[in-house]
C-alpha cells in the first residue's frame, strides 16, 4: 500500500504555511521563521512535490495559499496549538508556574465569571499569560476549531451540534433590562408587547445573541424588537443607554453602580424571560494543556459559588 503523501510532511511544513498565510510574503515569513528566503522557497517546493499539488500562488502583491494550502494551514493551526500544549505540559512537570490561556467569551461572562477565575489562576501561576477575545459564538467557534483560541465561555449556539466541538452548560446568567432614568417607560406600562415596540440597543444582526432575543419574543407570538443601534453589550452600549431613550440588556454587575446613583433604572420582566445559558465549549478531540484544564476547573467552581447571583 502506498503511503499517503501528507504523512511525508513534517511539523515545520505546517508551521511554515501558517506563517506564510499570516505574513503574505516569502520575505516576511522567512524573517519570522528565522530561515533564509531560499530555504523557505525550497521547503514550499518540497511540499508541492510531495503532494503533487500547487500550495502557493505568487502574485505582484505577495503570496496567497491555494485551496490545498488552506486545508494544510487549518490543520497547521491545530498542530501549533497541540505543540504549545505539549510544551506547557512538559514545563508544568518541571514545576513551571507560567502557561498561556486563549479564551473566547460572550457579552456577559467577562463582568460576571471570567475575571474571578483569572484572578485565582494568577495567584496560582504569577507568570500566566491570558488572552481574551469577546465575540459571538459563530466567530469564536471558527477560531476554536482553527486552534486560535483554546476554549469558549458564554455564547450558546442556536444549533448545539457544531461538528468538532463539545460543550456543557455551567450556569445561567440573568442580565437586566435597563433604561436611563428619564426614559418615558414606567414599570406599570411594561409588558412584552410594549418591549417589542420599543427602541433597543441590540447585538449585531446575525449574531446568536440577536437570534436569542428574537426567540424570547417569538415565544409570545411577537416580532423581535428593533434597533436603531446595534452594538456589542459593553461599555459602549452602557454609555449610549445613559444618553438616549433606548432599552439595553446588560449584565447586572455592569450597571449596579449607575442604578444606585440614579442614572439608570431596570425594567421589570418575567423572572425567566431573559435567562441565558453559560456554556463552556472546547474542541472535541485532543488534550488541553494543564493550565487550561485548571482554568476550566476554576470556571466551574466560580459558577458553582455565584450561580444564584448571575
Amino acid at each position: 500500500m502506498l503511503q499517503n503523501p501528507v504523512f511525508q510532511l513534517e511539523i515545520k511544513h505546517f508551521r511554515q504555511l501558517v506563517v506564510l498565510a499570516e505574513e503574505g510574503s516569502i520575505r516576511a515569513a522567512s524573517r519570522k521563521l528565522r530561515i533564509s528566503q531560499p530555504a523557505l522557497s525550497r521547503s514550499i517546493r518540497s511540499i508541492e512535490d510531495k503532494l503533487q499539488a500547487k500550495i502557493v500562488e505568487r502574485g505582484p502583491h505577495g503570496v496567497t495559499l491555494t485551496h490545498y494550502g488552506e486545508i494544510l494551514r487549518g490543520y497547521g493551526r491545530i498542530i501549533d496549538a497541540n505543540v504549545r500544549f505539549a510544551s506547557e505540559e512538559f514545563e508544568d512537570h518541571r514545576g513551571s508556574r507560567s502557561g498561556s490561556i486563549r479564551m473566547g467569551i460572550g457579552p456577559y461572562e467577562g463582568f460576571t465569571i471570567v475575571h474571578r477565575a483569572i484572578d485565582r489562576m494568577r495567584k496560582r501561576r504569577p507568570d500566566l499569560e491570558v488572552t481574551i477575545l469577546e465575540g459571538d459564538f459563530g466567530s469564536l467557534s471558527e477560531k476554536l476549531l482553527a486552534g486560535q483560541i483554546d476554549l469558549i465561555l458564554g455564547p450558546t449556539p442556536v444549533d448545539e451540534n457544531t461538528p468538532g466541538l463539545t460543550g456543557q452548560i455551567l450556569a445561567h446568567t440573568r442580565p437586566v433590562l435597563v433604561v436611563r432614568s428619564s426614559h418615558p417607560l414606567t414599570p406599570e406600562k411594561i409588558d412584552m408587547h410594549t418591549l417589542a415596540a420599543s427602541n433597543w440597543i441590540l447585538s449585531v444582526e446575525g449574531t446568536n445573541a440577536r437570534k436569542w432575543i428574537g426567540e424570547v419574543f417569538g415565544r409570545h407570538g411577537l416580532p423581535p424588537p428593533k434597533g436603531p443601534i446595534s452594538a456589542y453589550p459593553s461599555m459602549t452600549a452602557l454609555a449610549m443607554v445613559k444618553e438616549m431613550d433606548l432599552i439595553a440588556l446588560l449584565p447586572r454587575q455592569l450597571v449596579e453602580r449607575d442604578i444606585s446613583e440614579g442614572l439608570l433604572r431596570t425594567l421589570p420582566t418575567g423572572d425567566e424571560e431573559f435567562v441565558l445559558p453559560v456554556r463552556l465549549t472546547t474542541r472535541e478531540f485532543g488534550v488541553l494543556s494543564p493550565v487550561n484544564r485548571q482554568m476550566i476547573a476554576e470556571l466551574k467552581q466560580v459558577c458553582k459559588e455565584i450561580g444564584d447571583q448571575l
